[in-house]
Formats: C-alpha cells, structure tokens, sequence
C-alpha cells in the first residue's frame, strides 16, 4: 500500500451531526468552515486512495455519482456539467434534516471534483433544505486562485515552481534542500497570505537567501535576541505558533529546522508538538510547511511523521 493509500470507512449521518456539535462547542460560528474544509480534505482523501482519475468533464460525470453512491450520504443529481459550471441538486440532506447547512457536503463534493479534475473547485450551496427549499442546491466552478493545470503537489512552468497547497493542511515536504518549500512558502504569502518563518538558520541569512516577507524567527538559544525561541522550550514554540494561526485568516508557517528540534529534545516530544500544530492548523484553515530530509530521521520515526502529516517528495 502506498502513502496515500490508506483505509476509509463510511461515517454514518449521525456523526456529522455529533461532530458539528463537538466544533460548535469548540469554535461557536467557525463550526460551519471547519465542516467544510473537513469535508473537502475527505472528498480529496476519497479520490486520492481509491486512485480515481479521469480524462475528461464527462468522465467526471461517471465518477462523480459512482463515488456519491458510496458515500451514503444523499442520492445526488447532476443538472449541469461542463467546463465552467457544475450544478449538483438533493431532494434530501442528511445534514439539512438536522436544521443545518450542508457545510461538509459542500466541502466533500469540491474535494472530489478539485481532485479528479486536478483543478481547484470553489462549491456555494445555492439553496438548502434547512432554510425551507425544496432541494439543496449545490453549485461549483473554477477558482480563480489556481488557473488549470495545476495539480494536488508540485508543478513546473517556464519561470518558477508553483504549488497548489489544500487550506488546514500539515505538508512534510521531504527534500536534500530547503528551496522548495520556500518557494511553497512564498507562493502563499505572494497570493495574500500572512506569513511566519521559523528556521534554524540565522533571519538575515534567511531574508538574502530567500528573499521572503513575513515573520522570522530562530530556533536558538541566544537570549540576547527579541526573535531567538529555544529549541526546547516546545510550549513556548506551540503557542507561539497557534498564536499566529489564530491571529490572521490566511495564516502560513513554514518551520524548518525539525531535524534539530528532534535532536535538542525527544522525538516523541516534537511529534506530539506537530500534531497539536496540525489539529490547529485544520480548525483555522492555514497551512503549516515543515522541511525534512528524510534521510537524517530514523526510518520509523520518518514513517510515524507520513501517518500525521501530508507528504509532499520533492526530490
């Protein structure tokens, strides 16, 4: 089984419904995002292990309501097809039958077409069953964001690397070098994100290397410096982190320099860092990049790392 080939079950209706609960509990008004960016990470998660692809909006067609019906979610019709517009009704809603908007819905059918169509997919729920429709109404087109082309990892055009990163994402990006995910990094931050660097490389070395904007901070234990953070000092380093995701809509971090966070204190310790980083990064829709070389790390503990966070191989 490959790395992106991982057991999935059906979520009974119930649990959508428990787990707006839980997040409403956790997040009041954020609930409805969060189902949504959690359904499209699953819709993604879906295509990617049963390893669907297609060649053309026709076939999508075809496999868009062969993967609905395993979902057993709702039984889907699909109005409109083509390449600019995707029309998707539901005479009923697991989600709509509680009272609410169909968020995850929303989320899952984006995920499933961005992913099959190696495009990203912006869904508006034009009209649900909660608010007295008749029928859920379920509308998806392009995103401006990303033109055409560009696929779920790496891609390469005539002037520079670009990548399509998934908001409330944890990428490992597993490289000899730092520069790709610094590209990924200042992809984002040049697209309007708010940006925040934590490396164990000095920040003005950093800043003529890269040339990037955002925060910089350096993983050291000089204390005579407002930007040094110690290494081991992993609370101070997590809500500085959480901190920033919270403060800002568009929020990405790229922290480099895990390989030496490991070595200054234990793995599990860190581990346990970038899984709490990785829950925060999903509830608040940012992303979160952290370098590695795979070969410096002990091969289960490279292993344990792939099964928390999303594995980009650059190299």
């Amino acid at each position: 089984m490959g790395k992106d080939m991982r057991p999935f079950f059906v979520m009974p209706g119930s649990a959508l419904k428990d787990l707006r609960e839980e997040l409403q509990l956790l997040n009041g008004a954020d609930a409805s995002r969060t189902m949504e960016r959690y359904g499209f990470r699953a819709g993604v998660g879906l295509v990617r292990t049963l390893g669907l692809e297609c060649t053309d909006i026709a076939e999508a067609k075809a496999i868009i309501e062969q993967v609905w019906t395993e979902t057993g979610l709702s039984r889907m019709n699909i109005e409109v097809i083509n390449e600019a517009e995707i029309v998707i009704t539901f005479n009923e809603s697991v989600e709509a039958e509680n009272g609410d908007h169909c968020d995850f819905t929303k989320g899952y059918l984006a995920g499933i077409v961005s992913s099959l169509m190696k495009r990203k997919y912006d869904a508006f729920e034009a009209s649900c069953i909660s608010d007295g429709a008749s029928k859920c109404v379920h509308v998806l087109t392009p995103s401006p964001t990303f033109p055409k082309g560009r696929s779920y990892g790496l891609s390469e055009d005539e002037t520079r690397r670009r990548f399509l990163l998934e908001p409330g994402t944890s990428y490992l990006v597993e490289s000899s070098t730092l520069d790709a995910a610094y590209e990924m990094y200042k992809d984002q931050v040049e697209d309007g994100g708010t940006g925040m660097v934590l490396s164990r490389e000095y920040p003005e070395k950093v800043q003529k290397t890269h040339d990037i904007e955002g925060a910089l901070l350096w993983l050291s234990y000089e204390r005579g410096k407002r930007f040094a953070r110690e290494p081991t000092d992993i609370p101070m380093i997590y809500s500085e982190i959480k901190n920033f995701l919270e403060a800002n809509s568009r929020a990405v971090v790229l922290l480099s320099g895990l390989e030496y966070l490991i070595s200054q204190n234990t793995f599990m310790k860190v581990l346990k860092l970038l899984q709490l980083l990785n829950d925060r990064v999903t509830m608040t829709g940012s992303l979160l990049i952290i370098p590695v070389v795979a070969e410096a790390l002990n091969p289960q503990d490279i292993r344990m790392l792939e099964r928390e966070l999303k594995v980009l191989e650059v190299d």
